[in-house]
């Protein structure tokens, strides 16, 4: 009997290749699939590195705002010995600045000021790239008047920032918010090449100012970081490369989208644009980045494997075991669905880890002022449900600038970091939260508590007892605190920043009135 006079025969014939086609069909996209899936994995991991960059890289600038809010007069050798020890540990940034408010009265002292050291400072403007002028005459200046490392950035040195208005919008928005405030895209005064950059821009101001009046009346200057954006995205990527794959990243925040840089960790130019994978940033200074992620056909093809093949081969030769063979192979398709399964949890629990590092303060391993202040306001939104109270205790290291004069930063360093484990030992509630607010600043949120007056003191009595040797104090001969604690009932009028300034001005009092001591105003709120 032959094949063609018998339509069964033909017609199973037919149906056993046409079975056998779609069986490798659906492996193949199966495995279309899990690799997409492990490319928007390599995707999430280059970008969370990224972030993690930039977070870090920004929060630098925190540190040198406490330096200068806790000191009325930061000379040029201690603004280059804490840059210092931040360029040892993020040597993507370009440059660390600190840019004095100078009124048109004021000019030339800044200027003569800075002869001794440097005789050609003075402030100027850019006529165009690569070519400077003395600056013109306003009513005030934003000059470059501290600068680390001097080389290299030898053009912004002097360069009022004033004078450029993208660069004088971003000054008036930090100014006027008091937020870390970053710039799109930019030309650097002192980039030679084609890469762009970006600012960052932190105000510094006389106290603590409130309302945009007092900010704008009490501004002292801003700390600026100076950022090459390819840079910065190249140190981050190189952590932990994943070869294959092209990211672009655009800035949204800017009128019409702006591409920032596109790296490619492929030495092939051919991608596949049917796969890809688009992720928003967090966001940071006002701004919003946006990646767009291609796979090339190298990474596709070095992922795929001979299973759609050979299952469609063996189907149309082995038609009467295909049953057989599938349940064999959805076998493994389940393991492969498993093993991705397995990844993406461990990919999520290295991400809570890297989240959980980011809550940290980098030096004395409590909570940072992030994490502060994400927790103040949960905790105040819980507190102003229940309608329980919410206290507030504020710390500050007596005279901390002396005794950073007197050991040395890393002395200082190693002091803060006593002092933040003995205030963790003397806080033992799981819902309070010892948090650095900022230089020798911390800060304990203490829930469903009206009176802290007790563990005030007792934080107070316990870094004393530390016995830390400060000799140039001019109140004891060893370490000791000023703490200032309120607490309120919140309410639809009031607010967490609130309770903080009421905290503030209960530190000052007990700093007013000599130190190492524990007060508290009187709270309207």
């Amino acid at each position: 009997m032959k094949l063609y006079s018998n339509p069964s025969l033909i017609f199973a014939a037919i149906l056993g290749i046409i079975f056998s086609f779609l069986l490798g069909w659906f492996f193949y996209s199966l495995e279309t699939k899990s690799i997409t899936h492990d490319f928007q994995n390599d995707v999430q991991t280059q970008v969370s590195s990224i972030e993690r960059e930039l977070r870090l890289n920004l929060e630098s600038l925190h540190a040198i705002k406490g330096v200068f809010e806790s000191s009325q007069n930061v000379t040029e050798d201690e603004f280059k010995r804490l840059t210092a020890s931040i360029f040892s540990r993020n040597v993507d940034i370009q440059a660390l600045e600190w840019i004095p408010k100078v009124l048109k009265s004021e000019r030339k002292k800044y200027e003569n000021a800075h002869h001794n050291r440097h005789p050609e400072f003075e402030i100027i403007e850019r006529k165009k790239q690569g070519h400077m002028i003395r600056a013109t005459e306003r009513d005030e200046y934003f000059p470059v008047y501290y600068v680390e490392p001097l080389v290299g950035n030898e053009m912004a040195f002097g360069f009022d920032l004033a004078s450029n208005p993208t660069r004088r919008e971003a000054l008036n928005k930090a100014r006027d918010t008091g937020k870390l405030v970053v710039t799109g895209s930019i030309k650097l005064v002192q980039e030679t090449s084609s890469q762009k950059g970006f600012l960052a821009f932190l105000p510094i101001y006389k106290g603590q100012p409130i309302t945009e009046e007092h900010r704008r009346s009490q501004l002292q200057g801003f700390v600026l970081g100076v950022f090459r954006i390819g840079d910065l995205i190249n140190s981050s990527l190189s952590h932990a490369p994943i070869h294959g794959i092209n990211i672009t990243i655009f800035d949204e925040s800017t009128p019409g989208i702006d591409t920032l840089y596109t790296v490619t960790t492929s030495k092939r130019t051919d991608f596949n644009p049917a796969i890809n994978y688009e992720i928003k940033l967090q966001s940071f200074g006002g701004r919003q980045w946006r990646a767009i992620a291609t796979p090339s056909v190298e990474y596709i093809a070095s992922r795929r494997s001979y299973t759609p093949t050979i299952i469609t081969v063996l189907g149309f030769i082995f038609v009467g075991f295909s049953i057989v063979y599938t349940y064999l192979l959805l076998r493994r398709s389940i393991a492969i669905e498993i093993a991705v399964v397995e990844r993406t949890r461990e990919l999520n629990i290295a991400k809570d880890e890297l989240e959980k590092i980011t809550l940290l303060d980098g030096l004395t391993n409590i909570a940072n002022r992030r994490h502060f202040d994400t927790y103040l306001d949960q905790e105040w939104r819980r507190a102003l449900r229940d309608k329980k109270p919410l206290s507030l205790i504020m710390i500050d290291v007596d005279f901390f600038k002396q005794f950073n004069d007197q050991y040395g930063h890393l002395t200082g360093d190693s002091c803060l970091k006593e002092i933040a484990t003995a205030l963790k030992e003397t806080v033992h509630r799981a819902s309070d939260l010892v948090a650095r607010f900022g230089g020798e600043e911390f800060v304990i949120i203490v829930p469903n508590i009206a009176d802290v007056f007790t563990l005030a003191e007792l934080c107070r009595l316990h870094i004393e007892n530390l016995g830390i040797p400060h000799l140039t104090s001019s109140i004891a001969d060893h370490v000791t605190i000023s703490i200032g604690f309120n607490s309120a009932i919140p309410t639809k009028n009031t607010s967490p920043i609130d309770l903080i300034g009421l905290a503030d001005k209960s530190l000052y009092e007990a700093k007013s009135s000599g130190r190492n001591k524990s007060c508290s105003i009187e709270s309207d709120i």
